[in-house]
């Protein structure tokens, strides 16, 4: 089998490649969890006030990750729907401009970060001063890392594009693996507290991106034969990616800012709160980040069949998609709603901040089922290149969710109140982008050889 037809997503078993394609997406995902939970283990044995303040800089760690989908989803769009039609060259030419776009936005935000920190971080309140502190350290050498992070994922864009998540995984993995190894070691042996765990978070990245540029230039399963990390940049491609990417983009930073004001509201309940929300969130990242990455072997998959003009085997993708998802989401639910504290208990010794966790992963879990069905549906969208609909209603939902937040904050309820708006905005937005989607699919051509233009839906 020829490295084309090895990577091609247009023939083929629909979910064995699809099952292929997405599982190394996922269990990086996981991985990625594991690796959060694990340095939370970790801060816990140096006290609360510790796994707060990690959780706290995290936020703006978080939202760089919102620029990262403008670079990462525009080259894996590009590089998808151009190798669906058969032109390598163009698909090259998107994924060199995107790795230089990824780098250059993410030096820039790492500077706006270091310098402002301590005001960013005076948005939340923090009424603890050594929290605000250990806040402030943390994210300023955590932001070092971020360019690092941005190229890096703009790779994994683009082999997941080609069809290759393969190569991404086993880097991703190596690096995860040496972060979990050189975090306690920063942490406790070299006794460098919460700067240790921040300090780990860069040398892996730096692992990361080498490996990654090395298996794009050398590497015999590369995407193209040539491939120039530093290129020229060509301005109708930057223009296209910020097209594609610039919704999902907006998307996950409004989800960031009104995350970071529902912070601010759980932080006015005090350390105990801040940790167990931290805690309860990592432990439900299972559900979302597979969720998440499944959406991105979706968005590969149905670009390269939409290049392709494959409408039969684009229904197809997401008729299996849809079950799978479904299947995991209900798995996801019960796990959660009955493993809760036996989860937070690992991290956490407080029994006050056990039982606001466990209450946080109960609700939250109601809404599992919904999202991980979401995550087929806004992946479906982003692959034929339409950002713009999953974008409107997550921004829609989060503003819901911000008002409900503050109104049920208010109530009898306390922080429980935070923790039924997140799981009512969740439930509205996942509703909204899967009934969007039904109608919209209903619109697509019939069968393959239907050359009605599916852009005009």
């Amino acid at each position: 089998m020829s490295k084309a037809s090895k990577y091609n997503l247009t023939e083929g078993p629909i979910f064995k490649r699809l099952l292929k394609l997405s599982l190394p997406i996922m269990a990086t995902s996981l991985f990625q969890s594991a690796y959060n939970l694990t340095n939370m283990f970790w801060l816990s044995y140096l006290g609360e006030e510790y796994v707060a303040a990690a959780g706290l800089g995290s936020q703006f760690i978080w939202l760089s990750f919102s620029l990262i989908m403008l670079c990462r989803i525009g080259a894996e769009i590009g590089v998808s729907q151009n190798m669906g039609k058969g032109d390598p060259g163009t698909a090259k030419s998107f994924a060199q401009n995107g790795f230089m776009l990824a780098l250059i936005t993410g030096a820039a935000f790492a500077v706006f970060l270091i310098a402002l920190r301590v005001p960013l971080l005076g948005l939340f309140g923090i009424e603890n001063p050594y929290v605000a502190d250990q806040a402030q350290l943390y994210l300023g050498i955590a932001a070092i890392a971020i360019p690092l992070t941005f190229g890096h994922f703009a790779i994994t864009g683009v082999f997941g594009g080609f069809g290759n998540t393969k190569v991404p995984f086993v880097i991703n993995s190596a690096a995860l693996v040496l972060n979990i190894i050189l975090s306690p070691i920063f942490i406790f042996v070299l006794n460098m507290g919460i700067a240790g765990a921040a300090l780990s978070i860069i040398v892996s990245n730096i692992f990361n991106i080498s490996l990654k540029i090395w298996a794009m230039t050398k590497y015999r399963d590369r995407p193209f034969p040539t491939f120039a990390p530093f290129a020229r940049m060509v301005g109708s491609k930057i223009k296209q990616i910020f097209r594609w990417g610039t919704p999902v983009a907006a998307e996950s930073i409004l989800f960031t800012i009104s995350f970071m004001l529902m912070t601010g509201v759980i932080v006015s309940f005090g350390d105990s709160a801040v940790a167990a929300h931290q805690v309860g969130m990592q432990v439900e990242s299972l559900s979302f980040m597979v969720g998440g990455g499944f959406a991105s072997a979706i968005t590969a998959f149905i670009g390269q069949n939409f290049g392709a003009k494959k409408w039969g085997r684009m229904r197809r993708t997401v008729r299996v998609a849809y079950t799978f998802m479904g299947i995991y989401g209900v798995v996801m639910t019960v796990t959660l709603f009955f493993g809760a504290e036996a989860f937070v208990s690992i991290f956490l010794d407080n029994p006050e901040s056990i039982q606001i966790a466990g209450d946080y992963l109960r609700i939250v879990a109601l809404a599992q089922i919904l999202f991980c069905l979401e995550g087929v549906a806004a992946g479906s969208f982003r692959g034929r290149g339409m950002t713009m609909k999953p974008t409107i209603a997550s921004v829609s939902s989060n503003v819901v969710r911000v008002a409900l937040v503050f109104a049920l904050a208010a109530t009898a309820l306390g922080v429980t109140g935070v923790w039924w708006a997140i799981a009512a905005a969740m439930t509205i937005r996942s509703t909204w982008v899967l009934l969007w989607h039904y109608f919209n699919m209903k619109k697509l051509p019939k069968t393959d050889e239907d050359a009605t233009n599916e852009n005009k839906v």
